[in-house]
């Protein structure tokens, strides 16, 4: 009877059987993954801090929504959605959602065309150009406190320097009060943010237009194309995905504006320049009712992320180009 000797298989666990690779490339494996591992415990820290940053918040303005919050003394209530209800039904908050939305408007669409004449005079690289593209970051680079404190001195209606010259050549009359009429104020705070914010716009626009092929304006010259219907059947055409990133950025950032409205008016002539976000100022820090100002906040977050992705649908399917 003989016996079955019973082979068994090579073990895959030894390190040197059952891999086929080279031994280098497993040293580069082993060495690629341990990269890794030393990155994300790089990164952790700052990624941990990151979303303790955005999500805490985020957190605490769901949380102070739904309760009546005590800030001095007192115990903090449930009170579910009733500070959602009392927004919506609040004439105030309409309103103030109308001012912001129009403000938003007329400023992003005034500074989108004055963007664009800038950024088509500064195109042609010339030693002037490049001065005037660097002298055109100064107002972006005043913060808006700053900005704002020092335009009410230029409109003041006793030492103002531009009712004082625009009252010598008859176009205001004397110790004209910009900020006591809604309309005045209205084109005061849009001026500033135009004055503040265009050069942003420029830059962005200006950008673009040195990234397009010189080959197609060569060929608009050969057809005899003029400047006009160079700029309207070349130039804006393709500008408008760059065209598209400066309104949205500049759409959100004019939505966030605080600091000009309180400084110049603080929403007046009476609430004729009212904007939602002066609204959680007064709602949370001077009549601290934490509630409420956070079911403001929150609600005009969600506007804001929807109005957002609906602008980016807009301008991107603009940008689309024709199919023929």
């Amino acid at each position: 009877m003989t016996s079955q000797t019973r082979t068994e298989p090579p073990s895959t666990n030894h390190p040197l059987v059952g891999d086929d690779r080279p031994e280098s490339s497993r040293r580069k494996g082993t060495l690629a993954r341990r990269g890794r591992s030393i990155g994300w415990a790089l990164l952790s820290p700052a990624m941990i801090l990151l979303l303790a940053m955005t999500v805490g918040p985020a957190i605490f303005l769901i949380y102070s929504s739904l309760h009546n919050i005590q800030l001095f003394g007192g115990e903090s209530r449930f009170v579910g959605l009733r500070n959602f209800q009392e927004l919506l039904t609040d004439a105030g908050f309409h309103h103030s959602l109308l001012v912001t939305l129009a403000f938003v408007a007329i400023a992003v669409a005034i500074e989108l065309v004055i963007g664009v004449a800038l950024a088509m005079a500064l195109a042609p690289k010339t030693r002037a150009n490049g001065v005037a593209a660097t002298l055109l970051l100064l107002p972006f680079a005043v913060t808006p406190v700053v900005s704002a404190m020092v335009f009410k001195q230029l409109i003041d209606p006793n030492y103002g320097w531009v009712n004082y010259y625009l009252s010598k050549v008859g176009l205001l009359p004397q110790n004209f009060d910009w900020l006591a009429n809604p309309s005045t104020a209205w084109i005061a705070l849009v001026a500033l943010d135009v004055w503040q914010w265009t050069p942003f716009v420029a830059l962005i626009i200006l950008a673009g237009r040195q990234t397009l092929p010189q080959e197609c304006y060569e060929a608009a010259s050969v057809d005899g194309s003029g400047p006009w219907q160079t700029f309207r059947y070349i130039t804006l055409p393709m500008l408008t995905p760059f065209l598209a990133i400066a309104v949205v950025l500049r759409s959100i950032q004019a939505f966030k504006t605080f600091d000009s409205f309180q400084v110049l008016t603080g929403g007046g002539p009476g609430d004729s320049t009212e904007i939602i976000n002066l609204g959680i100022y007064r709602t949370a820090l001077q009549s601290f009712q934490i509630g409420a100002a956070s079911a403001v906040g929150l609600v005009f977050l969600l506007i804001l992320s929807a109005l957002v992705p609906l602008l980016l649908r807009v301008v991107g399917r603009n940008a689309e180009p024709e199919k023929g």
